[in-house]
């Protein structure tokens, strides 16, 4: 009943936020990668892997939001007919 009631729902909505969440996924791994030889490259002064792994962490915390976001959106939005 459960499925049934989802698949009713509006399906883009659903699959554009796991595509979302698929790219904020990556991210979320490679980030603490980066910031982690950012803080070893920063002994040598260099900040560019600082900067870079700070990006891609805010930018994988906002994906993962914005995907969240759209699939509850895509299930509990009210039908529009």
């Amino acid at each position: 009943m459960l499925l049934k009631t989802i698949m009713s729902k509006d399906q883009n909505k659903i699959v554009k936020g796991i595509k979302f969440l698929a790219i904020a996924l990556p991210l979320m791994v490679l980030g603490p990668v980066i910031l982690t030889i950012g803080f070893r490259a920063l002994k040598d002064g260099i900040y560019l892997w600082l900067i870079l792994g700070c990006l891609l962490l805010v930018t994988a915390v906002f994906l993962a939001f914005l995907g969240v976001k759209t699939i509850l959106n895509g299930i509990f939005e009210k039908d529009e007919s």
